[in-house]
């Protein structure tokens, strides 16, 4: 948050609204894959915990405390909230305002008095600010100053028993503080922060959203937290009542030892899903059969063989690209005909299998043979019998390469380029194929969608096929644009943007629930994951979506 602001735009008086139809946007760092898995699972407690308090509460209207690029604020309209947001970055508040322009956001400083002239509000969210600011303590404050009803506050919190807060030094990043000093607080200095400033009831809300950060996993411990602060009691499932927490010895006093770690892991162990007891005793099965797969029901039905690549660690504690898998899901129909380039071990693969079914038809392009081992395992494991695939890269021309295989973990970065990653790679001369004379050979001339995800290697996947693309059908393209992967190539990600755009396509980013919007196809450098629509068919992929 800036500390320089003294005068705050007024805010129009929130008012009932409808939603955006249409925005270009500006990716941002809040747009990438490692914020849009976060992002969404706290979405999903959002929306819940505003569910149940709009009508427990009597909720009207609601401001955002460090709004970002309006995510939350737009999920909160979704929840019938009038709302208003702020940001401590002009660029945030005016990007915000870009995409979801009937909702007002202004450029403010939570910790500057100045903010209490916005008046308060029923509804206070908070999430992710808190441990950005140097004085959380005065920023607390002023969060119930602005709070009529109740504030809802998400934060990193330090895994301390005690009520205290560590100073850090943050980078000056888009996504950091605007200074170099932060204040990390433990979850229990939170609540006791809380209590302080003004409210007569604390609660943690339960469960705590569906991501790693917000439990204890083998490898950290429970890094955030959420909580809930009003000014009366409530009685209303999901929410558990955290007392104020007082000191009840010196901190200096030596404490007794530790309870031993086996009765805190069984315990551990008996407290937490299903999933993740399973998973518990597979990983202690495997030490006895080091080679043995874990095998994984995926979200859309499949069965995955969980082994030891980076995949497989994915699949086994969480998802991979949640967004991008639900757009599939819902942009996919019976019958379709559908390319998966860069297949790897398959997991879209049996997605695009399983939506398009058995009139519809999936072919797969692999390399690499230790990948493609894998890839045919788990289609026989499912019996696909819809998918064919093409041993070999897509490339510009037809011929052979070397592909340069990583060793362990990341086998999901082979490239036909030295990829950018520490660590051994073993080079194999595979075959390179034209998409468009794999699809002659096939016989197919209609494609309906592509997922192109071929480590650096789209614009010559692209160049091999114009024919396709040039053609009365054209196909919606999900694709991976990422400078880190096209540099080792020789180019600048946006090429891949602009050679479709030549091609009379436009570009959309993938937000909430696998919904697009346009974005702006300007920018020096991309990290994400972008749908392009052919300009004739943007209409008819768009209502299939359920977008006008």
């Amino acid at each position: 948050m800036t500390h320089n602001t003294r005068t705050i735009p007024a805010l129009p008086r929130v008012r009932y609204i409808r939603l955006a139809t249409e925005t270009t946007i500006k990716l941002t760092p809040f747009d990438q894959r490692e914020y849009r898995a976060l992002i969404e699972a706290r979405g999903e407690t959002l929306r819940r915990v505003a569910t149940k308090l709009k009508p427990a509460l009597d909720l009207s209207n609601a401001l955002d405390a460090g709004c970002g690029v309006g995510f939350f604020s737009q999920m909160l309209v979704e929840c019938g909230l009038n709302v208003c947001g702020f940001d401590g970055r002009a660029e945030n508040a005016a990007e915000a305002r870009r995409r979801f322009p009937q909702i007002p956001f202004a450029e403010a400083d939570i910790q500057d008095r100045a903010i209490l002239e916005l008046g308060s509000f029923d509804f206070v969210l908070c999430f992710g600010l808190l441990y950005h600011l140097e004085n959380p303590v005065l920023a607390i404050r002023n969060l119930r100053a602005l709070t009529q009803k109740c504030l809802l506050l998400e934060s990193i919190c330090l895994p301390e028993e005690q009520t205290m807060m560590l100073l850090r030094e943050e980078p000056r990043q888009e996504d950091q503080s605007l200074t170099d000093m932060a204040c990390y607080p433990s979850e229990r200095s939170l609540v006791k922060m809380l209590y302080r400033a003004g409210f007569s009831a604390v609660y943690q809300v339960t469960p705590l959203p569906e991501h790693d950060d917000f439990r204890e996993t083998t490898d950290h411990l429970r890094r955030r937290t959420v909580l809930l602060a009003t000014f009366a009691p409530i009685d209303v499932a999901g929410f558990r009542l955290y007392p104020e927490p007082f000191e009840s010895e010196d901190p200096w006093t030596k404490g007794p030892t530790a309870r031993p770690a086996l009765p805190r892991r069984i315990a551990r162990f008996i407290a937490s899903p299903n999933r993740r007891k399973y998973i518990t005793l597979a990983l202690r099965a495997r030490r006895l059969f080091p080679e043995m797969p874990i095998p994984l029901r995926l979200p859309f039905g499949a069965w995955w063989l969980a082994e030891k690549s980076a995949m497989d660690h994915e699949l086994t504690y969480g998802e991979f690209e949640p967004e991008e898998m639900g757009f599939v899901q819902r942009l996919l129909r019976p019958g379709m005909t559908v390319l998966d380039v860069g297949a790897h071990h398959g997991l879209y693969t049996l997605l695009l299998s399983k939506k398009v079914g058995g009139k519809g038809r999936v072919i797969a392009f692999e390399p690499s043979p230790c990948e493609c081992r894998r890839l045919e395992k788990h289609l026989r494991f499912n019996r696909c019998s819809n998918v064919h695939v093409e041993h070999g890269a897509a490339g510009s021309e037809a011929g052979e390469a070397d592909l340069y295989m990583t060793d362990g973990f990341q086998d999901w970065c082979n490239s036909l380029r030295p990829p950018a990653l520490p660590g051994s790679t073993r080079i194999e001369r595979v075959r390179v194929r034209r998409i468009d004379d794999a699809l002659a050979e096939q016989g197919v001339s209609n494609v309906d969608f592509i997922k192109l995800d071929v480590e650096g290697g789209e614009l010559a996947a692209l160049n091999g096929a114009t024919r396709l693309l040039q053609g009365e059908s054209r196909p919606a393209i999900l694709a991976e644009v990422q400078d880190v992967r096209t540099l080792p190539w020789g180019y600048p990600a946006r090429e891949i943007l602009q050679f479709l755009i030549r091609m009379d396509y436009r570009w959309f980013a993938i937000a909430g629930k696998g919904a697009l919007l346009p974005i702006s196809c300007d920018q020096e450098s991309y990290d994400a994951n972008l749908v392009a629509l052919p300009v004739e068919r943007a209409k008819e992929f768009l209502g299939l979506l359920g977008q006008e």
